[in-house]
């Protein structure tokens, strides 16, 4: 729930620390720390004040922001990357915040970012540059230096009969291939694979505002429920019209069970 300064008075005792000084506080606790669990522990209290308006002005006055980036910029600790990540993202609602962002360089560390493999810092990123994009609508945000070839994404998901059963409810799609009947093992149904990925493409790689232009597609073997799957992206082409490759892939077996080729627009006004 968002403060306001009402509230934020009627919570300080009559001779407690105001919402700035104890902001400033953390800042400090932060800079003369050695210990990499108080830095994590004080990163992700400065990230969690970042979520309420009220406190944008008092995070960057206090050098709270400047900490974060620095951490972007510097660090390789997951734990405090992560945390930097989060709190830009929650400070990128502000304008002000954004232009001072966007004037340190942050765009130059994001294809960094988006190549870690730790997927809360990819979301983060990824929830920066969608910020951005929506309080200042700038064109840079689709440059190919921040999103070009070879980037890639992945997630790893085990389909269960529940899941089937609910497709199969939506689309009408009740061929007793995808029932769990007797012996035989239920086949996930194709156009399920293709939403996983189309979720990946829409949310992750190239992200929101992605629409599909067209896309080939092939199914080489049978997907059954309870197999973990490994779904991947890879941007192959960046011009006007991007492309993509794709694959859904039986960890245990090195199965493919879905590949295909997909040609993309990115609408700048969603």
């Amino acid at each position: 729930m968002f403060s306001t300064k009402s509230q934020l008075r009627k919570r300080t005792p009559e001779n407690g620390t105001d919402r700035e000084s104890y902001l400033s506080l953390l800042v400090d606790e932060y800079l003369n720390s050695s210990s990499i669990d108080a830095k994590c522990q004080v990163l992700a209290n400065l990230a969690n004040f970042a979520y309420d308006p009220i406190n944008y002005c008092f995070i960057r006055d206090v050098g709270a922001l400047d900490i974060f980036l620095y951490v972007l910029k510097n660090e390789s600790n997951h734990k405090l990357v992560n945390f930097a990540c989060g709190g830009i993202s929650n400070l990128c609602l502000d304008p002000l915040n954004t232009t001072y962002i966007l004037d340190y360089g942050i765009l130059k560390l994001v294809p960094r970012l988006l190549k870690c493999d730790n997927t809360d810092i990819l979301a983060s990123t990824l929830s920066i540059l969608i910020q951005i994009h929506n309080s200042l609508r700038k064109p840079e945000l689709f440059n190919t230096e921040i999103i070009k070839s070879g980037d890639k994404i992945r997630i790893q998901k085990t389909l269960t009969q529940k899941d089937l059963d609910t497709f199969s409810n939506l689309t009408s799609d009740h061929n007793h291939l995808h029932k769990n009947n007797g012996n035989k093992r239920p086949i996930v149904h194709g156009a399920l694979l293709n939403g996983l990925v189309a979720g990946l493409i829409g949310t992750h790689l190239p992200g929101p505002g992605t629409i599909l232009v067209s896309q080939t597609m092939k199914f080489p073997n049978k997907c059954f429920v309870g197999e973990k799957l490994t779904i991947s992206v890879e941007l192959v082409d960046v011009r006007k019209i991007l492309k993509v490759k794709f694959f859904c892939v039986v960890e245990e077996e090195k199965k493919v069970v879905f590949e295909g080729e997909a040609k993309l627009i990115l609408a700048k006004d969603y």
